[in-house]
C-alpha cells in the first residue's frame, strides 16, 4: 500500500470509529421530577416513588387542599390520607392499564397497581387494586385532587 492508500485507510478508519461511537451511544434515560413531568402518566409514577421513598413534603404538596380520596373504609380528606400514608411503607408497586383522560384543565388517570409492602402494620393485597386519580392544573403546578381505590376481585 502506498503513503497516500496508507493515510486514506487510516483517515477513513478513524472517521468510521468516530461515527460508529456517536451512533452507538444514547442518551441516559431522563429522570423526571414534579417540575420537569410533561404529563399526567408521570405525575402519577411520581406520586408512587414518593410514597416508596417516603417523601412526605412531595407527597404533601402535590395534594390539594381540598383533596378527597375515596376507598373501602369511606371517604378521607388530605389531612386524613397524609396520616395514612406515614403508616405505609412501600418497598414497590406496578402500574398496568394505565389510561388517561384529558378533561380541560383535568387529567383523569386510571390504571391497575400492584403494591408490595404494608400499610398500617398489614400486608398489601397480593392482587392488584384498580384507581383513579383526578390531577388538575393549579398555579403552583398540577395538584391531585381527587382519588379513589378498589379492590379488584
Amino acid at each position: 500500500m502506498g503513503k497516500s492508500s496508507a493515510a486514506i485507510f487510516a483517515l477513513l478508519t478513524i472517521l468510521l470509529t468516530e461515527f460508529s461511537i456517536a451512533c452507538s451511544g444514547w442518551n441516559e434515560p431522563k429522570k423526571y421530577s414534579f417540575k420537569t413531568a410533561t404529563g399526567a402518566e408521570q405525575y402519577e409514577r411520581l406520586f408512587w416513588d414518593a410514597v416508596k421513598n417516603q417523601d412526605r413534603l412531595a407527597i404533601s404538596s402535590h395534594l390539594a387542599s381540598n383533596f378527597v380520596r375515596q376507598d373501602e373504609s369511606g371517604a378521607k380528606n388530605k389531612e386524613q390520607y397524609l396520616a395514612e400514608l406515614e403508616q405505609t411503607k412501600l418497598i414497590d408497586y406496578a402500574l398496568a392499564d394505565l389510561n388517561v383522560t384529558p378533561q380541560g384543565t383535568d387529567m383523569i388517570v386510571t390504571y391497575l397497581i400492584t403494591l408490595r409492602g404494608t400499610t398500617a402494620g398489614k400486608p398489601f393485597p397480593n392482587q392488584p387494586i384498580r384507581y383513579m386519580s383526578v390531577w388538575q392544573q393549579h398555579k403552583a403546578g398540577w395538584m391531585l385532587v381527587a382519588q379513589s381505590a378498589m379492590q379488584t376481585r
